[in-house]
């Protein structure tokens, strides 16, 4: 067979085989499958990630109405008279938190320790702002927020701003509930309250 019908038999060969391969089905439901397991096992897991934030979310703000309530009494005030020292405070409300009403260790699924507690005191209502937990540097990096950390002693009627923040892991960035904003691939859980404070004797440094 000459040089010229070996190539054109070869170049029929591969037509042939190439025509097999496309009429080719077997496996087919395995390939289609590995194109979109990956995107789907991604949808799946966010959706759980984001009910389970959620979830989360719903006990931060629950634990912090719980020991809130105890600076609306006055009753965490009087209790800490003798105690100046913000960073010593705020560990105690972080107690608190990390505390049910009867007294025994609120379920928490995130690090109730690491909760960053903010306690301040507003004019008015209206006047009210909360401090963001996270800010940008000057690189453009989203961190902790060094100014959100705080304890202010609340007298009698002053308007209190109590807030609490968390950071948890983000497995799914893929749907904006669990989109991080801190390095590392963390998100920041966020609960606060306002309220007015109830009349009671104010200890010494509480206005």
């Amino acid at each position: 067979m000459s040089t010229a019908l070996r190539a054109a038999s070869r170049r029929l060969d591969l037509r042939e085989q190439a025509a097999r391969f496309a009429r080719a089905r077997g496996g087919a439901t395995a390939v289609e499958f590995a194109l979109v397991a990956v995107p789907f096992f991604a949808l799946v897991g966010a959706c759980l990630e984001n009910g389970i934030v959620f979830w989360e979310q719903e006990i931060l703000q629950q634990a912090v109405a719980d020991a809130s309530r105890q600076i609306y009494t006055g009753a965490f005030q009087t209790t800490n008279a003798g105690t100046t020292d913000p960073a010593t405070l705020m560990g105690r409300f972080r107690r608190a938190i990390c505390t049910q009403p009867n007294g025994t260790p609120r379920i928490t699924i995130f690090n109730c320790a690491n909760v960053r507690v903010s306690i301040t005191q507003a004019s008015s209502y209206t006047a009210a702002s909360p401090v963001s937990p996270v800010a940008t540097n000057a690189s453009g990096v989203s961190d902790w927020n060094a100014n959100f950390a705080g304890y202010s002693c609340a007298g009698a009627s002053a308007i209190v701003i109590v807030q609490a923040a968390v950071d948890i892991p983000v497995f799914f960035p893929l749907l904006g509930a669990a989109v991080a904003n801190l390095p590392n691939n963390r998100r920041v859980l966020q609960a606060a309250t306002v309220f007015k404070v109830e009349p009671y004797p104010a200890p010494s440094g509480c206005s």
